[in-house]
């Protein structure tokens, strides 16, 4: 049996029956309850339960509530949910915690657990190392008195009327836009249709039923895009939005069908916010483009680079009071609306960027600060991290480093490489930019050598 992964700031994700199994569950459940109890001092905490469509969501979902019933607690059953429906309505219900079972974009045969905390965000890493700990502890005690609601709010159209009080909605009905939304058979098709018809846009639902029968591998990628892209061109769309399962990514497809690199989801966001409050500060992670980190630049404002997860991210933007931020994935993150990577979040301040601009995607992408991306990962048992550090920044010393969470190396020509372990596999995670092409393959091919 492959060896089990440990909760981190992540999350937990592993294949249902050999990495996650009801007993990791089971006791993943009873170590949040534990923790939820110290950390809010209450004898019968609320706990919501959302999950992102998968297939063996309800067989998971149905071991947490068992489990949660001998545990003293008060359980919000929100079935499917968008991850960021999640936190969302643990911060306008004021419940205590959240579980959410998800693997986000991991593959079919994936799922997992995400914890959120009283103050309505991810758990982080002190808090992962205390819920680590009491799922080690043999604690048999089962508490009476939980309580399973039975009046459910309708989570998906609080957060969608919270995200059409804080954009332009009547700009945005007035351009009449034709948009493709794939749902990926998950956790948007609960949502997308209300807001869309809200907004006033005609919508064209790709794989809208949330059976968790994925269409398409489920990371929003280019190569897993072709038949969205398609639709979109011949149905004659402004443009069209991709999901991943929990939606909390997004990735654009433009008026010509061709997919949109991920990292202008965010930018394109930052552009809509920066434009009208310049000088205020963005949190971007490490790895993300610096297309970014240039627009704030030009309005002003300062950026700052996290850590990579979203956790951290947010911890960085509610300690530097940053209006947006997010990561390079397609992660947008607008704390007025939301403290989360929120897909629906980024797509309604798109169509608003869009709608008061007058023009289409490819043109809003063409005025961005261009760089040459790359991205890619290599399996890393039996190598020593520090070793390859140590030799990469002996060998590029002319470089700022920043070695919070990895390796970044900054070089004098503005082209950078970050060199990092992966959070959710056994891998190590290169990426990189430049001006150029040439630059960036180029310096990919040295790291390589290294490694």
């Amino acid at each position: 049996m492959p060896i089990r992964p440990e909760l981190n700031v992540s999350g937990y994700r592993g294949i249902w029956g050999k990495t996650l199994t009801e007993q990791i569950v089971r006791n993943y459940t009873k170590a949040f309850a534990l923790f939820t109890k110290e950390e809010t001092k209450k004898v019968l905490p609320s706990i919501l339960i959302g999950r992102d469509g998968r297939e063996t969501g309800p067989e998971i979902k149905k071991i947490i509530i068992d489990e949660l019933l001998s545990s003293g607690v008060k359980i919000i059953d929100g079935d499917i949910m968008p991850t960021p429906t999640v936190l969302f309505s643990v911060r306008k219900h004021s419940y205590d915690g959240a579980i959410i079972i998800t693997a986000s974009h991991n593959p079919i045969e994936y799922n997992g657990l995400k914890f959120v905390n009283d103050k309505a965000l991810f758990t982080i890493k002190d808090e992962v190392v205390k819920i680590n700990k009491y799922y080690h502890e043999d604690t048999k005690e089962k508490v009476e008195g939980s309580i399973l609601e039975q009046d459910i709010p309708n989570f998906s159209e609080e957060h969608a009327n919270h995200i059409i009080k804080n954009i332009n909605v009547e700009k945005i009905r007035e351009r009449k836009f034709k948009v493709v939304s794939d749902m990926i058979n998950a956790s948007a098709c609960v949502l997308d249709p209300y807001l869309f018809e809200k907004l006033g846009v005609e919508l064209v639902p790709v794989n809208n039923i949330p059976s968790g029968k994925f269409a398409h591998k489920p990371e929003p990628l280019k190569e897993n895009l072709l038949e969205t892209e398609k639709i979109v061109k011949e149905s004659g769309a402004d443009l069209g939005f991709v999901h991943d399962p929990d939606a909390d990514r997004l990735v654009i497809i433009d008026e010509n069908g061709e997919t949109v690199l991920e990292e202008y989801s965010l930018a394109l966001s930052i552009e809509n916010i920066l434009s009208k409050n310049q000088g205020k500060p963005i949190v971007i992670n490490l790895s993300t483009s610096q297309t970014s980190a240039d627009l704030a630049k030009k309005y002003g404002s300062k950026c700052f680079r996290s850590k990579i997860g979203e956790g951290n991210v947010v911890e960085k933007m509610i300690e530097q009071n940053a209006i947006i931020g997010g990561e390079g994935n397609g992660g947008v993150i607008y704390p007025t609306i939301n403290t989360v990577r929120d897909s629906f979040t980024g797509l309604s301040l798109i169509l608003e960027l869009l709608a008061e601009r007058g023009k289409n995607i490819s043109e809003l992408v063409n005025e961005l600060p261009r760089y040459f991306i790359k991205k890619d990962k290599w399996e890393i048992i039996g190598k020593n991290l520090e070793e390859i550090y140590h030799k990469l920044k002996s060998t590029y010393k002319n470089t700022k480093i920043d070695e919070q969470d990895g390796l970044r190396l900054d070089f004098p020509d503005g082209s950078w490489i970050h060199l990092r372990p992966s959070n959710t596999e056994p891998v190590v995670r290169l990426f990189g930019e430049a001006k150029t092409e040439k630059r960036i393959n180029s310096l990919f091919n040295e790291v390589k050598l290294t490694l």
